[in-house]
């Protein structure tokens, strides 16, 4: 059985206890935080943010909403890299979360595969069940998943998540796959904005 990973800034769960949190927002990696390169993100030089994302999150945390990533990293079953690969390159993107003003986030959990049978993969839900399970005050059905595939969407939708779309990385491509029969109810369920800001600044309104 595939165990996903976790990975945490250095002091998150001393800083998380500082803030008054809402519901989570749950948030996919590539493609919505950073550019998705097609292949992955092997190195931390190669995390490059999506313009205005990095902002977005530091918003989200500042409303009070917990934060949860939870991320497909397939390259490490296929060899491509490895689970000290993807530490190194989330704790860049700490980094540079850090520079951006969102000090602290409330978990942060990766799958090694992208295999349908993967229980904890994108589109299955997983990665999510062990998050709640280990961080009993974050409820998927009391927040949002916000992603760019219809796998994050799919995934949002089990977890009973409110699933959000964002036209960065491959959302143009899965806004047109929300248009088909096949997901008739998934686009019912689904709202779509721009960009993760776009979202960051909707949710201040609500």
């Amino acid at each position: 059985m595939t165990q996903p990973k976790i990975n945490w800034s250095s002091d998150i769960s001393k800083r998380a206890a500082e803030f008054n949190t809402k519901c989570v927002i749950g948030l996919d990696r590539d493609g919505t935080i950073n550019r998705d390169l097609g292949t992955y993100v092997t190195r931390p030089e190669d995390f490059e943010p999506i313009p205005g994302s990095l902002e977005a999150v530091a918003k989200i945390r500042a409303l009070g909403h917990k934060i949860a990533i939870i991320t497909n990293q397939g390259g490490i079953e296929k060899g491509l890299m490895t689970p000290d690969d993807v530490e190194r390159v989330h704790q860049r993107m700490f980094e540079l979360l850090g520079q951006a003003g969102c000090p602290s986030i409330n978990a942060l959990y990766y799958s090694v595969s992208s295999r349908k049978n993967d229980m904890y993969a994108k589109p299955n839900n997983g990665m999510f069940k062990r998050c709640e399970k280990e961080n009993p005050d974050i409820k998927f059905s009391k927040g949002y998943y916000v992603g760019d595939k219809i796998s994050d969407l799919k995934a949002a939708f089990k977890i009973g998540a409110k699933p959000v779309l964002v036209k960065t990385g491959y959302g143009l491509e899965t806004e047109k796959k929300l248009n088909t029969f096949a997901n008739k109810q998934l686009k019912k369920k689904t709202i779509i904005f721009d960009d993760l800001l776009e979202f960051a600044n909707w949710l201040e309104t609500v």
